[in-house]
């Protein structure tokens, strides 16, 4: 990775706090076009121990014996990889040594035929893991559904940290997009492909605005779909009221000034954006995929629907967004689900008490 987001704030978090309760973290990463990633250099600047693989490109060959030296020469336990490279890696690295692997499962993309190899390749690769971490229990069941043995499979929600949303200055998307005061602004973010779903909330939004036409819809990412929505998107002569600003590195900073928060998604793991919603009392509308129904309880927090069906996410975004007591009682809620169910210090309890039966057991 490079960009600080969701996964890489799951890393930096988890290792301030686990620190505390004695166990040292290394987070590491490979270099970017001769460059440290950003997000390690965040990181690091936490006081946060790192490490930078200097790779010549991502697929260089030399990259797994140098994890192997550094798990040798720093008597690392155990090693925990995040995506589909650094699983083959560790795999690799990892044999006929007395370093123990955790892969984490956070969900996989299509977005293209080199990532959808990789993704095939990699639900046979973490099947050699000694532990596997599931961020939801429905990519827990995916994961039991590739012959791996539940018992070796810990279920560990992400988190959001509530002082992280205090930090950051809310931008005015009124002022940006130039928007009227009280349009009713709805945002989703995250990367152009097939499986986001972002086809589906266009076309929602086309008949929501029919009914509502104070809704402005912003939809911030990039990726091989891009261009072809926002063709559809002029063609419908919506240009207007549907945005595509393309990738925004605050995300957060926009996300506290909408009114709510659309997630059309065909699969997820359990996704970031929609727990950052929630704790900065944004109302969420989510497709029933993935770990979302553990996130939102229909009607309680937010809205659940049907993934593909358009007609049933325009309904519940005009239902929402014409009702103030329904987004008042949405955003209480959902700040109470963040504090009661997705905190880090629960996170790292749950991360630690595994890594603590890892070591006992060797």
């Amino acid at each position: 990775s490079n960009f600080y987001g969701g996964p890489e704030r799951q890393l930096h978090y988890h290792a301030k706090l686990a620190k505390q309760s004695g166990v040292e973290i290394t987070v590491s990463s490979f270099t970017e076009q001769n460059q440290t990633p950003e997000f390690l250099q965040t990181i690091k600047n936490d006081n946060i121990r790192t490490h930078l693989f200097e790779v010549k490109n991502a697929y260089d060959s030399q990259s797994v014996s140098l994890i192997r030296s550094f798990l040798t020469e720093n008597s690392i336990d155990i090693l925990c990889t995040h995506d589909y490279r650094s699983h083959f890696r560790g795999m690799k690295a990892c044999k006929k040594s007395n370093t123990a692997w955790i892969a984490f499962s956070r969900g996989m993309t299509k977005e293209n035929l080199k990532i959808r190899l990789f993704t095939f390749l990699e639900k046979y690769v973490i099947r050699k893991a000694d532990h596997l971490v599931a961020v939801s229990e429905a990519q827990k069941n995916k994961l039991i559904k590739l012959s791996i043995g539940p018992e070796k499979i810990r279920v560990v929600h992400n988190a959001i940290d509530e002082s992280l949303l205090n930090s950051v200055e809310p931008i005015d998307l009124n002022e940006k997009f130039q928007f009227e005061q009280n349009d009713i602004i709805c945002i989703s973010g995250g990367r152009f492909s097939e499986e986001k779903g972002q086809i589906y909330l266009v076309k929602a939004a086309e008949i929501a605005l029919k009914q509502n036409k104070k809704l402005r819809f912003v939809l911030f990412g990039d990726g091989p779909d891009l261009e072809k929505i926002k063709k559809y998107i002029s063609n419908r002569g919506l240009t207007y009221s549907i945005i595509c600003p393309g990738f925004e590195k605050n995300l957060l900073g926009h996300l506290k000034s909408a009114d709510i928060l659309i997630n059309p998604s065909l699969s997820e793991g359990l996704p970031n954006i929609v727990l950052e919603a929630l704790a900065a009392g944004v109302p969420v509308i989510a497709t029933d995929v993935g770990g979302l129904p553990e996130i939102i309880q229909d009607g309680h927090n937010g809205f659940l629907v049907e993934a593909k069906n358009i007609q049933q996410l325009a309904d519940k975004i005009i239902a929402l967004a014409g009702n103030k007591e329904m987004i008042k009682s949405f955003s209480e809620n959902g700040r109470h689900t963040i504090k009661e169910r997705f905190n880090f210090e629960s996170q790292n309890k749950k991360l630690i008490s595994l890594y603590n039966q890892i070591v006992n057991n060797k």
